[in-house]
């Protein structure tokens, strides 16, 4: 009798990292494109609802938020509230992986930009928490 080489999955959620890297473990197929795994997988798919502007996904209008939207704006207490507000709308709707904890929108006028930091609790069968950070830029 043969004997079934059965196991079990390593890693709760996966998807293709956007870098487009090679693989560069000798566990995996040479050649093939990396993948992200678990807390890395779910942040890059925060990062992707952030900066995908709302009508840009065909078929699935809704989909992102408008926060590049307020870049050009200024950036006072009722913006950065604003900008809070439409995150955690986008999230809450596209990725329910995620139970937002914390959002702090930050405006670096000298740098022209806005920093985004967002702490998430990633559902996962042991609870994680993770944080995500970018920066909105305004070019000149």
């Amino acid at each position: 009798m043969a004997e079934l080489n059965i196991r079990a999955r390593n890693s709760v959620y996966t998807d293709l990292d956007f870098a487009f890297r090679p693989i560069q473990m000798e566990s995996d197929l040479p050649g093939d494109i990396a993948l992200k795994k678990d807390v890395e997988a779910v942040k890059q798919s925060v990062l992707n609802i952030l900066k995908t502007n709302r009508g840009e996904k065909p078929f699935l209008p809704s989909f992102g938020s408008n926060i590049k939207s307020y870049l050009f704006e200024n950036i006072d207490e009722s913006t950065r509230i604003l900008i809070e507000e439409d995150i955690v709308f986008s999230l809450r709707n596209f990725e329910p992986r995620v139970n937002i904890i914390f959002v702090n929108v930050e405006n670096l006028e000298d740098n022209n930009e806005v920093k985004i930091s967002i702490e998430l609790e990633i559902i996962t069968p042991i609870q994680v928490t993770a944080t995500v950070e970018f920066a909105l830029e305004r070019l000149r």
